[in-house]
């Protein structure tokens, strides 16, 4: 029985609720049969490989970024890696560059907002006076912002 189990310390699956004997997964705070800690969507098990969780749940990267993925507004895929958030949008690091040389962003880089789209200071500078006036005007003052990166996460589970 389970009390019986638990008082020898025999480890009870997360999912079936049945103990567990032979190799063990620890994840998300419990532990698993090796077979029964799976994809949430696809019900494919991990085996060692990296898992996303969300809400109490765990998913294979690709149900992961179907579901919840960010998609990056320059290229319109989904974000492998980490995020950068510039101008509430989402970029893939590599994707986030000035909008007028396509020179690369980077979290150091200082940029301005035209037309919702990140703009480098020296192409700021560029812009013709009487523009940069009218933005000036509907801003009162001038903005630089500075992007954020949000790491994805993973976790691998430990298999014993």
């Amino acid at each position: 029985c389970l009390p019986c189990h638990d008082k020898l310390g025999v480890p009870i699956c997360g999912a079936c609720r049945r103990p567990i004997e032979g190799r063990v997964v620890n994840a998300m705070g419990k532990q698993w049969h090796v077979e029964h800690f799976v994809c949430a969507k696809c019900e494919k098990p991990f085996l060692g490989h990296r898992h996303y969780e969300r809400k109490g749940m765990a998913y294979c990267e690709m149900h992961y970024n179907q579901l919840y993925g960010d998609i990056c507004f320059h290229c319109n895929h989904v974000i492998d890696g980490d995020v950068v958030s510039a101008l509430s949008k989402a970029w893939c690091v590599g994707c986030f560059c000035c909008s007028t040389c396509n020179a690369h962003l980077n979290l150091k880089t200082k940029f301005v907002e035209l037309d919702l789209k990140p703009v480098c200071k020296r192409c700021y500078r560029q812009l013709p006076r009487e523009l940069k006036s009218r933005l000036l005007d509907m801003t009162k003052t001038l903005i630089l912002y500075v992007p954020k990166i949000q790491p994805k996460r993973y976790t691998t589970a430990q298999i014993f």
